[in-house]
């Protein structure tokens, strides 16, 4: 998934939680913050420190890959609306 924005990121972050049915304060625990700071998280990442945001990736068994711009594929439309 391609993720270009703080909000996006949070988005997926909410989405993974949530499909592994884990609450914020399971995640919280998992990774020995309070309830409050996964919240912030997800509803105002701008402002989360990273070393925060990896270990809330951890728990929820996500990775993070980094490409060049000019490795991203990109799609083009074959046919015309």
């Amino acid at each position: 998934m391609l993720i270009r924005s703080p909000k996006e990121l949070a988005l997926l972050i909410v989405n993974q939680r949530k499909k592994l049915k884990l609450s914020q304060t399971e995640v919280s625990n998992l990774v020995g913050l309070k309830q409050k700071t996964i919240s912030a998280l997800e509803n105002k990442p701008e402002s989360t420190q990273l070393d925060t945001l990896f270990r809330v990736l951890s728990a929820l068994n996500l990775d993070i890959q980094l490409l060049s711009k000019d490795e991203i594929p990109t799609t083009k439309w074959k046919e015309e609306w």
